[in-house]
């Protein structure tokens, strides 16, 4: 008898927690759109699609869970935040955002141009997290730099390079750090445990350096 596993999915459960994702929706919708203005028969349908149809109902849906996740535009970084002169309006609050797609005026282009520019003025989805990935990416190459200047004398001395190091030896080393985060976060210390996480992530990423990683592939 084969297992089978089961997802349960709690319908009109769906938000965002990035602007960018919303674009990109639009940009499968506007795509489907375009494909089904061009065929001229069912027996043309060939192409099946994953994602629900980015209906205006969908959008105010997804929109109103944002705010029940607690999620709302703030800017970017605290300590720079641009004054708009696009060509486009830029969206002040989510709530802002509902009121355009509740609104005749609502059309689907405009509102991601709208949103891009609202992007491009450092302003984006936040449900309170205190730092964007591409600042924890810095960190990362900072551990990683440190690393490096840390460990080179002693990859010298014991003659073992890192390149020959295989996969389950890193995941020694992450999970040695990672007893060391459980304990931080045991005396209820959780600057310390997330500064063991970081040196686990980076961790990560030297033995994909070294051993390469499968690409992570998603459907459309």
């Amino acid at each position: 008898m084969t297992s089978a596993n089961y997802m349960h999915v709690v319908p009109n459960s769906h938000f965002w927690s990035d602007l960018n994702q919303i674009i990109t929706s639009i940009d499968y919708q506007l795509d489907r759109e375009k494909y089904e203005s061009e065929i001229h028969n069912e027996e043309e349908h060939t192409v099946k699609y994953i994602s629900e149809p980015f209906t205006k109902e969908y959008i105010l849906i997804g929109l109103n869970n944002c705010i029940k996740n607690k999620y709302k535009l703030k800017p970017t970084f605290k300590e720079h935040i641009k004054t708009n002169t696009g060509k486009f309006p830029i969206f002040t609050s989510v709530e802002n955002m509902i009121e355009y797609v509740e609104s005749e005026n609502f059309n689907l282009v405009m509102f991601r141009a709208v949103i891009n520019e609202t992007i491009n003025n450092e302003i984006n989805l936040s449900n309170g997290m205190k730092m964007q990935r591409s600042d924890v990416y810095k960190r990362i190459d900072g551990e990683r730099d440190y690393q490096d200047a840390k460990w080179g004398v002693r990859r010298e001395a014991d003659g073992t390079p890192d390149e020959e190091k295989p996969v389950a030896e890193w995941i020694n080393y992450m999970e040695f750090h990672i007893a060391k985060a459980k304990e931080k976060v045991y005396y209820l210390n959780t600057e310390e445990a997330l500064a063991e996480i970081r040196k686990v992530t980076a961790l990560g990423v030297r033995t994909m350096e070294i051993h390469g990683a499968p690409e992570r592939v998603i459907d459309k």
